[in-house]
């Protein structure tokens, strides 16, 4: 099923803020990244079943104040 609305990784659950995600560890595709292409389905190579699931705004802005914070403590 073919869908009109971008699903896009910053909003997935399973999104890193490093261009990975539990589902493509060594590095998301291009295509899935920008949400050109949609990642709904497992695709071949990809080690796992995990597929996009939404996350909530709350949740995605604890998670990216935590990928800050991180990086933060990286840098110093």
């Amino acid at each position: 099923m073919k869908t009109t609305t971008k699903i896009g990784c910053p909003i997935c659950k399973y999104f890193q803020f490093d261009g990975t995600c539990n589902a493509f560890e060594q590095g998301i595709p291009f295509g899935f990244l920008a949400g050109i292409a949609h990642h709904t389905e497992p695709v071949k190579d990809q080690g796992n079943d995990l597929v996009f699931e939404w996350i909530s705004p709350e949740e995605q802005g604890k998670r990216r104040a935590e990928a800050i914070a991180r990086h933060k403590q990286i840098a110093v």
